[in-house]
């Protein structure tokens, strides 16, 4: 059934935020109106634009101010670090099951990396591997790094890791090293031609392989940020990056002092699915991260979209059928 979504806030949340809820939310849409104004203007907006859902991204204080007992707050973002401090062998002791078994599998049929400093491997690894793949796996919702700063402020501050299989460059990535923080901060990722068989064969997750092992054996870097997602547990890069024994936290940038405030006046069918099946990252009474839940007399919590994770220390379950009460 035809439904609307109004997104206001912060810029950083059209390319971010808003279009992973409205990928979740429709299964076509398309923009009406869009614009800015002033943030005295805000409340007036919001009731003059009543919508299904309205999803609004703002600094705690904005979102403070305009939240009532019926709206759903949570993160507007999410990091996810793993501790690499303790070397190689702590790290692979942290990877999940699986994910530890894949590792073996990848070195024996044959997977190896090695790092470049070379402008030349940064730009045929910018133009071959990291913008097809995102055309490939995002097509219009692609985003990225520009060249110019990805050269510039990225592999110039750090390095490109370069994945092989029986001596061809098939996978890579840029990261970034901030000295002052002892992080790698892992930006860019791509496959040769963003061609799927790289994803499946292996290719791409001995990427996150790769970097994690160089990290462990430097001695002036302590972890690995595998950067930010969008604070839902139905992100697929949320659930993948917790094999690693990564822990979520609160990004210490900007996105880390604003919230996401969702509002659904009338709670319809659509918008029942949409919190039932994108259970939301928030924080509890102690300002520590948790999983809220939700339900209602026709559909169970989403156990099967699992909260578990370093970082998240709880979760809490609210029924719909109450919410508005």
């Amino acid at each position: 059934m035809p439904a609307r979504l109004v997104y206001v806030g912060m810029a950083e949340g059209l390319l971010y935020v808003a279009p992973f809820v409205g990928q979740c939310f429709f299964e076509h849409s398309s923009v009406d109106k869009e614009g800015t104004f002033e943030w005295a203007q805000l409340e007036g907006f919001i009731n003059q634009n009543q919508a299904d859902m309205i999803l609004l991204m703002a600094s705690t204080d904005v979102v403070q101010q305009c939240q009532r007992s019926s709206d759903i707050v949570g993160l507007s973002r999410i990091h996810q670090k793993v501790d690499v401090s303790a070397g190689w062998k702590a790290v692979l002791e942290q990877f999940s099951n699986r994910e530890n078994k894949r590792h073996a599998q990848l070195v024996e049929q044959g997977f190896y990396f090695d790092v470049s400093l070379e402008d030349e491997h940064f730009f045929s690894f910018y133009r071959s591997m990291h913008v097809p793949t995102m055309s490939a796996r995002y097509g219009p919702f692609a985003r990225s790094v520009q060249e110019k700063a990805a050269y510039l402020e990225l592999f110039k501050r750090g390095m490109l890791f370069r994945v092989h299989l029986n001596d061809e460059w098939v996978a890579g990535s840029v990261s970034q090293m901030d000295k002052s923080t002892r992080t790698l901060n892992a930006r860019l990722i791509g496959v040769d031609g963003g061609a799927a068989i790289y994803r499946e064969n292996g290719a791409q997750n001995f990427v996150y392989h790769a970097i994690l092992e160089w990290a462990s054996k430097q001695s002036f870097i302590d972890c690995v940020d595998f950067q930010g997602c969008e604070p839902f547990l139905s992100k697929g890069t949320f659930q993948y990056k917790k094999r690693f024994g990564a822990r979520a936290v609160v990004p210490d940038n900007a996105f880390g002092q604003w919230r996401i405030l969702i509002r659904v006046p009338a709670l319809c069918a659509s918008t029942r699915q949409f919190l039932i099946n994108n259970p939301l990252i928030g924080l509890d009474a102690e300002g520590r991260l948790q999983a809220q839940y939700f339900f209602d007399a026709d559909h169970e919590i989403r156990s099967d979209i699992p909260f578990a994770s370093k970082g998240i220390h709880s979760q809490v379950s609210h029924n719909l059928d109450q919410w508005h009460d």
